[in-house]
């Protein structure tokens, strides 16, 4: 028997090298060249460097920038009770479970390994034994640890740690996507409420008319028709009471639910049912664009980019070898009475090493897949920062043309309701047909609706642009 000019230590050490070159030349034969040059500099670089490139900055507390006590209130039941957002938050438990496991691949799996059996050999084989029957009895130890070599797990754990960033963002924009609607809801009902304070004095305002024309009526210095028309609008104006009435009480269901309560057994708090709207949100001017980095679906649609980058990077070393370190150790034995004697003690401990040679094509298109999931992530980068831009001009143009707005409808509203007035003075001193007072008051009620429904889209713009911004127009503080 020849001497062997490599010992046995070293000769495991020069097979992984030989395996691992051959891996690498395979590799470079075969593994196809990605196309996604812009995401070296946008998700790419994110997933080689292996984490995060930071947290989302603090919003802050933007519904202060309405002085409403009554919404903050509101908020922060819907923070701890609404039922979307309990799920949002068990989704990114469950997406850092995700990663908890992921990351367990970076070290050496131990588990245990015990049996007792009876077992009886065979008496036709090629040797002549005899046939027996015994017992044996095994407890070990085993070892599985995949050596990193390449950094597949690497890039699978960077790959579940975006996942689950991209979870919390999502989580971000759950309670953001949230708290702007239940604002806006807020404030629809509030200003319904002022709606429906204009129309109870208008009510009030018909009735009188409605007396002044039965009397006029009775005294034979107008005829039927007069009262007809007042009877007329008043009517004509309860129906509207009740049309906000309705809209009203589906605004108070909506806001329940939000709050996590039952539409039939919820109450406004305290604080909401002061006579007012609150405060206009002002926008400073020039509202910096590097705030919409901060906004949780813009930063979701980045982790998610980071996420495909690392799966593609992982998915490539497929082509490479997969270098285990595997280990077996314990006590095994026929006797019972011997099993713990140092006699009844085994183990074995070494690398091994797999090599793909031929798949059929399964690595080749497990690359394929990956690229093109990467692409489609920066195309969904790239549309969601287009559409947060689309959003923030958006809400801009709206509060600037609103503004105006507001403006020319207050003094039509002042002009309609002068107009108003005189129109029933001329025809109380009978210059004029009730005609024309029917169509001033409707015009005044018209115009002060207008009015409150512009004030209100002025509100909801604000939330528009606080929830287009990820949360207001205030800077993070600096850690």
């Amino acid at each position: 028997m020849s001497p062997n000019p490599i010992p046995g230590g070293r000769r495991a050490v020069v097979l992984v090298a030989f395996v691992s070159l051959l891996g690498t030349l395979l590799m470079s034969g075969c593994l196809p060249e990605s196309d996604l040059a812009a995401m070296v500099e946008s998700g790419a670089a994110y997933g080689e460097s292996g984490g995060a490139k930071g947290s989302l900055p603090d919003p802050g507390d933007w519904w202060k920038n309405f002085d409403d006590a009554g919404l903050e209130t509101l908020l922060k039941d819907l923070r701890s009770e609404n039922p979307g957002l309990k799920a949002a938050l068990a989704r990114f438990d469950q997406s850092r479970a995700a990663f908890g496991v992921a990351e367990s691949d970076f070290f050496p799996a131990f588990y245990g390994d015990g049996h007792a059996k009876r077992l009886r050999d065979t008496g036709n084989s090629r040797f002549v034994l005899p046939q027996l029957t015994y017992s044996q009895y095994r407890a070990a130890l085993n070892l599985n640890w995949e050596l990193d070599l390449w950094g597949r797990v690497r890039k699978s754990v960077d790959a579940a740690r975006a996942e689950m960033e991209a979870s919390a963002a999502d989580l971000d924009a759950a309670q953001l996507s949230l708290e702007a609607e239940l604002a806006r809801n807020y404030y629809q009902w509030r200003f319904t409420n002022e709606e429906l304070r204009v129309l109870d004095r208008t009510v009030d305002l018909r009735q009188e008319n409605v007396d002044l024309v039965d009397a006029r009526v009775r005294g034979g210095e107008t005829n039927q028709l007069d009262l007809d028309r007042a009877r007329t609008e008043l009517e004509a104006t309860r129906a509207q009471k009740l049309q906000v009435e309705r809209a009203r009480a589906e605004l108070e269901h909506a806001i329940a639910v939000l709050v996590g309560e039952a539409p039939a057994t919820f109450e406004f708090p305290g604080a909401a049912k002061h006579s007012g709207v609150g405060k206009v949100a002002v926008v400073p001017a020039g509202v910096p664009s590097d705030l919409l980095s901060r906004r949780p679906d813009v930063a979701a649609a980045e982790s998610r980019l980071a996420a495909a980058a690392s799966r593609l990077g992982a998915t490539k070393r497929s082509y490479l070898p997969t270098v285990t370190l595997t280990g077996l150790g314990g006590l095994q034995g026929v006797d019972t009475a011997k099993f713990f004697d140092p006699v009844s003690l085994f183990g074995e401990i070494g690398p091994q090493v797999q090599v793909p040679l031929f798949q059929g094509g399964r690595i080749v298109g497990d690359v394929e897949r990956a690229d093109a999931e990467a692409r489609e992530a920066l195309a969904s980068y790239e549309e969601v920062v287009l559409g947060a831009f689309q959003d923030v001009e958006d809400a801009l143009s709206g509060i600037r043309f609103l503004d105006r707005e507001i403006a020319a409808h207050d003094k039509a509203a002042e002009a309609a309701k002068s107009a108003a007035a005189l129109s029933r003075k001329r025809y109380e001193g009978g210059l004029v047909s009730y005609l024309e007072v029917v169509d001033a008051e409707r015009t005044a009620l018209n115009e002060e609706r207008e009015l409150i429904r512009a004030r209100s889209t002025r509100h909801l713009a604000s939330v528009q642009l606080i929830q287009a911004l990820g949360g207001g127009w205030a800077k993070a503080k600096a850690d």
